[in-house]
């Protein structure tokens, strides 16, 4: 992930002036906790809970930690532009990273958001778009572009964008800080996260208003009522199960910018969300555990059917929703006589019908596609026989 603007250069020689002597004083807050996250030994790239341990070790509380962690990362990384040349992300896990030493904003936020889980410090690594520049009518890309960091803090979650560590740009210049623990009013002036949640303020601003000049937005974010609680929602958010936080995280990125992109993301969480509703129903016993596996294989069913509405789907996803309607089939027939659900043939019949159009949409060579319709064809016949 990335977005060509990894490391702002644009200065102007008054607001660099006015940022020194503005800024100052916040940076030598820091000075001791930066110069000895500078002194780690390179050593210590290779054992990450070490490292961690080493450049928190000095930190009064959380928030020197979490600066201790943005010096470090901040200056062991290069941004690595022949990735960005080549439209593609080279390291593909953490070793990668730190053996590499160079990385896109995502692997930035990668190894920021790992260091602070071994140092005990809550972080989420935040996606979404970036866009440096002064200027009004900003377009907003269809998928996130950009990726940062979220830390909780003292009491209270900031933000932060290691891979523009302390380069500042004409926003950052103009309002007198950095971007590490940015004010949201600010933050938000070049970073407009997918999930509204992130940008922390007592009302979010919509990607139209995000379009608008620094300056209007500014003073919008500044003007502002309380609306909403973000604490609410991130806690929420948070607290959820993996597959049923993709999923939010994937419906709160459509319904904040609906573009093809986030809805064939939020279709993908559905499908996500269907398979572990379906894994939940192995091991139940059956017929003891019927009514529970017929409810979770329904949610299963509808989830994939409001991602099949959402976006074409890809074979894969296709199959999963045939085989979860034709689990669904072969459960209620397999119910012992007197069971409220085995008694219904026609709802069942219909089920297999709706597995069996599904099954002919797959290529015709496909191996499930045969073995599946064979299982169909064999249960609606036996099905029709009884009746």
């Amino acid at each position: 992930m990335h977005n060509g603007f990894s490391r702002p250069f644009n200065r102007l020689f008054l607001l660099v002036v006015l940022f020194v002597f503005s800024v100052w004083p916040a940076l030598a807050q820091y000075g001791a906790i930066d110069r000895h996250a500078r002194q780690a030994p390179d050593s210590l790239s290779s054992d990450l809970p070490r490292l961690a341990v080493y450049l928190t070790q000095e930190a009064q509380n959380e928030t020197e930690k979490a600066r201790a962690i943005y010096t470090w990362v901040s200056g062991y990384l290069q941004y690595d532009h022949l990735a960005e040349r080549k439209g593609q992300r080279i390291n593909q896990n953490l070793r990668d990273i730190l053996d590499r030493r160079r990385g896109l904003c995502m692997d930035y936020a990668l190894l920021y958001q790992a260091i602070c889980r071994y140092a005990g410090l809550q972080c989420e690594k935040v996606d979404g778009y970036a866009a440096p520049r002064l200027a009004e009518g900003r377009q907003v890309p269809e998928k996130a572009d950009h990726a940062w960091n979220a830390v909780w803090a003292d009491g209270q979650w900031r933000l932060l964008d290691v891979t523009w560590g302390e380069v500042q740009d004409e926003s950052q210049l103009a309002y007198s800080t950095s971007y590490f623990f940015t004010p949201p009013e600010v933050f938000i002036l070049t970073h407009l996260p997918e999930q509204p949640m992130w940008q922390l303020l007592p009302c979010p601003v919509s990607v139209e208003d995000f379009a608008q000049s620094h300056t209007m937005l500014y003073r919008q974010v500044t003007q502002q009522d309380t609306c909403w609680s973000a604490m609410d929602s991130i806690a929420a958010t948070i607290s959820l199960p993996p597959a049923a936080r993709r999923l939010a995280l994937a419906r709160q990125s459509f319904e904040f910018n609906n573009t093809p992109y986030t809805t064939r993301q939020w279709a993908a969480a559905l499908f996500d969300q269907a398979v572990a509703f379906d894994e939940q129903t192995e091991g139940l016993p059956y017929p003891d555990s019927a009514n529970t596996i017929v409810r979770l294989r329904q949610q299963a069913i509808e989830y994939a059917e409001t991602a099949l509405d959402l976006s074409e789907p890809q074979t894969w996803q296709r199959e999963l929703y045939a085989q979860l309607l034709l689990n669904q089939a072969i459960g209620r027939y397999q119910l012992p006589d007197g069971h409220p659900l085995s008694a219904d043939a026609e709802a069942t019949v219909a089920i297999l019908e709706t597995a069996k159009a599904q099954l002919l949409l797959l290529p015709s060579e496909g191996y499930f596609r045969g073995y599946a319709l064979q299982q169909c064809n064999r249960l609606l016949e036996q099905l029709s026989g009884g009746n």
